[in-house]
């Protein structure tokens, strides 16, 4: 197993030749780090890279986005090298948002090249933003909210000094989540699968359904056992998912 760190990026590889890249994205405020352990579960022959945004993980002291332009501004330049090989996207919730934004850049700039793109736990862009949005509310009806819906562990909740550090990040990518939405173009040509959680009440089927008129490429729906946070739970079940789509890859 074979790892590398950037200030953007974290790249992990089995060592083997390496047919297709996995991009991944994780959830508002979450350590992209999340996502090392999928490595010892994809296919020898995907490489897993994860995206580093300030304020997350390592870089948690930096000031986050809370823009999009400047996010996808700074964040696809990092990615571009490793977008002129075949490579797919996935990303979960806000991540799945970003998933969605650099597939729409990378069609434009590498055409061809993203084999697949899998979104999970994140409406589709013209599905209506719940409200109120839970960024503009004050501190304690911020931290009640993040509590009633499990985004945050209990362990963070209640160390003061992390949650002084965690809060701004958190407001940061929910007002990008909560603000995202359609924007009218050609729609993608990239087969894509959308993941919704039998349990989630925040992202349903009913808002994630439409995500079929993003694409004209082939479109699926999945349910997978669980809540909102379902990466950890069913993560087998997603890796499955993931490696019998990438396996199946004429590249």
């Amino acid at each position: 197993m074979y790892a590398a760190k950037s200030k953007w990026l974290m790249v992990v590889n089995s060592g083997q030749p390496i047919r297709t890249r996995l991009i991944c994205f994780p959830d508002a405020g979450a350590d992209p780090e999340l996502f090392r352990d999928w490595s010892r579960g994809l296919a020898d022959h995907i490489e897993l890279v994860t995206l580093r945004l300030p304020g997350h993980g390592s870089r948690l002291k930096e000031t986050p986005y809370d823009q999009w332009a400047p996010l996808l501004e700074d964040a696809f330049p990092a990615l571009e090298p490793y977008l002129n090989e075949p490579h797919a996207f996935y990303g979960h919730s806000f991540g799945g948002r970003i998933a969605y934004e650099m597939a729409r850049l990378a069609q434009a700039h590498s055409p061809g090249l993203t084999r697949h793109l899998f979104i999970s736990g994140c409406r589709s862009p013209d599905s209506q933003q719940a409200r109120p949005y839970l960024h503009t509310l004050p501190k304690d009806d911020f931290i009640q909210a993040l509590t009633r819906l499990g985004i945050v562990p209990e362990s963070v909740l209640h160390d003061s000094k992390l949650m002084r550090l965690f809060e701004p990040v958190m407001r940061s990518d929910l007002k990008l989540s909560e603000l995202w939405s359609h924007r009218p173009d050609e729609g993608l040509n990239i087969p894509l699968t959308a993941l919704y959680g039998s349990d989630d009440a925040r992202d349903t089927a009913a808002s994630m359904m439409n995500w079929r008129e993003f694409t004209r490429r082939e479109f699926e729906l999945i349910e997978v056992l669980g809540n909102h946070d379902f990466l950890t739970s069913q993560r087998t079940r997603l890796l499955h998912i993931i490696n019998t789509h990438l396996g199946l890859l004429d590249v």
